[in-house]
């Protein structure tokens, strides 16, 4: 079973992230990295069969708690019951971030503010949650031009990002509303799979209790209090081996209704001859926190700006740069 076998110490105060992971080997050192740096202190990660070296390097990490997944990944609502199953046994009263191993979580002033000064000011806020944006990112030329060296700054490797359209609708599991559009919208046709472009929201951050449970991926959760700001998801699908994974998913087709979403990449890539640049004349390369601000895609209050204020030259941690 996903858990037997698996002892996490019970340490007050550890903020947690859980992924579930199969060959991620590419992204996983990377993705921990920035975690860690961010403040990051256990992961629980649930390995779905991996074969590219993703086990060995989990296995070597003193900070990392490696769960075996069973059941089927499309039979577990692509992993959501093991996610769940995870959470509620080991992450009762931490704030967890609840990951997958291509995203790396941002908020306003990151920079500077690790993130367990960010969870104290949720703490005396009294919320339990945070709503953040799935930030696409690409580098400026042909996708399978994006190789990146694991380990690597993944800024490195996609540093850029469509500043707009994005939408967002009102939707029936908590919280409400889900955002799309970005580059996936501007350039993949999902009209013959499903009625709308994929959804670019979620809630990553949250201080996890035993028996709330995420719904619909970590799209939609339990209903919590959310605090009322915007942080973002930096997701780094678009490396070189996308057409390789695309493939790959619909093959198998274990994700979402068959594979669905996969399916328009994988049209708009046969269409193109297996070439596709994303980035247009209206790209934006990714500076930093202060710049998702200023185009709205992150966003804060007035209570959230006075604890930056409060904050300015006291790190909880060694500053945050990915691009270092």
């Amino acid at each position: 079973m996903l858990l037997d076998g698996v002892s996490v110490p019970e340490r007050p105060g550890e903020i947690r992230a859980c992924l579930k992971v199969r060959n991620e080997a590419l992204r996983l050192a990377s993705v921990f990295d920035h975690h860690r740096a961010l403040g990051v202190d256990r992961f629980l990660v649930i390995d779905d069969g991996s074969t590219d070296g993703t086990l060995d390097y989990l296995t070597a990490q003193p900070d990392t708690h490696v769960l075996r997944g069973e059941g089927g990944f499309a039979e577990t609502r692509s992993g959501l019951r093991w996610v769940n199953t995870a959470l509620n046994a080991f992450c009762d009263g931490h704030w967890t971030l609840t990951i997958d191993a291509d995203e790396q979580f941002i908020f306003p002033g990151f920079e500077q503010v690790g993130l367990r000064a960010l969870c104290g000011h949720l703490d005396q806020s009294q919320v339990c949650g945070v709503f953040a944006l799935l930030l696409d990112m690409y580098g400026p030329g042909d996708v399978t031009e994006a190789i990146h060296t694991p380990g690597a700054p993944l800024l490195d490797t996609c540093n850029w990002f469509d500043p707009a359209p994005y939408t967002a609708d009102r939707a029936g599991p908590y919280p409400h509303v889900q955002l799309q559009g970005g580059v996936r919208a501007r350039v993949f046709d999902f009209s013959p799979y499903q009625p709308r472009p994929p959804v670019i929201s979620k809630v990553p951050l949250v201080k996890w209790r035993r028996g709330m449970k995420y719904l619909l991926s970590t799209h939609a959760v339990t209903s919590i209090p959310i605090y009322p700001m915007l942080a973002a998801l930096l997701h780094f699908k678009f490396l070189s081996d996308f057409p390789e994974r695309v493939e790959a998913a619909v093959a198998e087709g274990q994700y979402f209704g068959g594979s669905i979403e996969y399916r328009a990449y994988q049209d708009r890539l046969r269409a193109s001859g297996g070439r596709l640049c994303l980035h247009d004349a209206n790209s934006v390369r990714f500076t930093g926190s202060e710049q998702l601000v200023a185009l709205d895609l992150m966003q804060t209050d007035e209570a959230y700006e006075a604890f930056l204020a409060a904050e300015s030259g006291r790190v909880d941690g060694p500053p945050v740069n990915d691009r270092a």
